[in-house]
């Protein structure tokens, strides 16, 4: 599959000169590694091609939980889109070709993404904000978003037509929407291997953030004094057990619930069915609207559980009641949805800078030789 990243048509008969390429494979690649990822894993390799840049998805990365690697690709897709801006910078145009997930983790081996570019192209003023760009877990102010706004971050994606986002903005529809983030996140609190996953990732301890440069740094959730104490006790899944046992689940998913309410708006992004092209074209998607966002003032939290579960063939017994529930009333209030899948929701409003930003591995560490 070929994608145009940029409006014109390039000149196939010219090639970035040898004494230029390597500059705009280093700006693309440093680029790259800003883009968001499922819990900070960074799932993703790169190499210089005789042409532009190849990305490879690292499976020693991704998480248990994620289904059909949609978050992986997701990530993957985000990263090609910041390679992409990192080109145009240098008037280069960039042309995609995106291989199937069954036949590019052959050892990862082939490439996921292919990434050739030519001159021709034209800077995009998003990239600009790709430093800027970043998760905010703070409360958000709850008033709701102006429409000039919401159409500008829609029109950030008119180059990618496939892709679909459909806003969630009046209060009763944000509380209902809320309800649906808790419940689905219950589920990720009742399985041990999300449970294990979940502290896999987090980084309690400002060396341990410098020692990997990936996960959760617990600054970065935004807690209340005193309850990163209490997540440490949650590292035990017998605790966590207990916790579910006495009822107190909703002390979990509460926060959740209340900051999807209190939030400008709820921003829901959908692909017409689930597939690597797909799910690399969203996440393309998905961070040209981050980076929108961002330059308009803006925050933006991604909400994962819901899309995960809704998209599980072969949910866990005991789950499937709940999560049938969730994918008719998420049906109800969101109709436009139709057929598609969720890649991804996100929280989007008004709010202060984030205390903590989380960090990236060196570029030397994701290069492929």
């Amino acid at each position: 599959m070929i994608a145009q990243t940029h409006s014109g048509e390039p000149d196939m008969n010219r090639s970035v000169e040898p004494s230029d390429l390597t500059l705009v494979q280093e700006s693309m690649v440093q680029a790259a590694i800003l883009a968001p990822s499922p819990d900070n894993n960074q799932p993703w390799k790169f190499k210089f091609s005789d042409q532009g840049v190849d990305v490879f998805l690292d499976p020693s990365r991704s998480l248990p939980s994620d289904e059909a690697s949609m978050f992986d690709l997701t990530a993957i897709g985000a990263a090609v889109e910041n390679a992409i801006l990192g080109a145009a910078e240098y008037g280069c145009i960039s042309e995609i070709t995106c291989r199937d997930l069954d036949d590019a983790t052959l050892q990862g081996q082939l490439p996921v993404a292919s990434i050739t570019i030519r001159p021709g192209g034209v800077p995009d003023p998003l990239f600009d904000a790709i430093e800027s760009r970043c998760t905010c877990r703070k409360p958000y102010a709850s008033g709701p978003l102006d429409t000039e706004v919401i159409e500008a971050l829609n029109h950030s994606i008119s180059s990618l037509p496939s892709v679909q986002v459909d806003w969630i903005t009046s209060a009763a529809e944000k509380k209902q929407f809320g309800k649906l983030i808790a419940m689905t996140d219950s589920l990720r609190f009742r399985t041990e291997a999300f449970h294990a996953e979940l502290f896999r990732q987090l980084r309690f301890k400002p060396s341990e953030v410098q020692a990997t440069r990936d996960g959760l740094d617990v600054r970065t959730l935004e807690l209340p004094f005193g309850v990163t104490t209490m997540l440490r006790t949650l590292k035990s899944w017998t605790v966590m057990q207990l916790v579910h046992r006495l009822r107190l689940t909703p002390l979990l998913t509460g926060p959740s619930k209340i900051a999807v309410q209190k939030s400008g708006a709820v921003a829901v992004v959908s692909v017409p069915a689930a597939s690597t092209e797909n799910f690399l074209i969203g996440g393309r998607a998905i961070q040209r609207i981050w980076l929108k966002a961002a330059q308009a003032g803006l925050s933006m939290h991604p909400l994962g559980s819901l899309p995960i579960f809704l998209l599980q063939s072969q949910p866990n017994p005991a789950f499937e009641k709940t999560i049938e529930i969730a994918r008719r009333e998420t049906s109800n209030l969101v109709p436009e949805l139709g057929n598609r899948v969720i890649q991804l929701a996100f929280r989007v409003g008004k709010s202060g800078p984030p205390t903590e930003r989380s960090i990236r591995r060196q570029v030397s560490s994701v290069m492929v030789q």
